[in-house]
C-alpha cells in the first residue's frame, strides 16, 4: 500500500510525521535529504519513537580507540532511552532479538511515499 505522506518542504519541517496504515503508526523520518520509515511503537513499553530523539553511536574500531558514527541514524526512545537504527530498525543492544519494523520511502512529484 502506497500512503502520500504529505509534501516534502512539509515533512522536512516537522522533522517526523505520524500515520496510520492499518491500524498500525509508522513514523516517518526526516534527515537531511533522506527520509526512513519506522513503527512508531517502541517494543519495550509502546512509546511513541517520534517523540524521543536522533543521534548517532560509538561504531566498530580498533582497540583503545573511540569512534563515533551513524550521526542521525539512530532514534532513542523517549521513555527509557532505547535505540535503534534507523536504517535497520534493529536495537543498537540487543540486533537479533529486538527491533522496528522499518518501510521505503521515496519521493515523488516533491511528495514524501510510504510504502506500506
Amino acid at each position: 500500500m502506497d500512503v502520500r505522506v504529505g509534501t516534502v518542504d512539509e515533512v522536512r519541517r516537522e522533522g517526523c510525521r505520524i500515520v496510520d496504515v492499518g491500524g498500525r503508526r509508522i513514523g516517518v523520518i526526516s534527515v537531511g535529504e533522506e527520509f526512513f520509515a519506522i513503527n512508531d511503537k517502541c517494543p519495550h513499553m509502546g512509546a511513541s519513537m517520534c517523540a524521543g530523539s536522533l543521534g548517532g553511536t560509538m561504531v566498530a574500531s580498533t582497540p583503545h580507540e573511540y569512534v563515533y558514527g551513524k550521526d542521525d541514524r539512530v532514534i532513542r526512545c523517549p521513555w527509557h532511552g532505547w535505540e535503534f537504527d534507523l536504517e535497520t530498525g534493529r536495537s543498537l543492544l540487543e540486533p537479533k532479538r529486538s527491533g522496528l519494523g522499518v518501510y521505503r520511502v521515496t519521493q515523488e512529484d516533491g511528495h514524501v511515499v510510504l510504502h506500506a
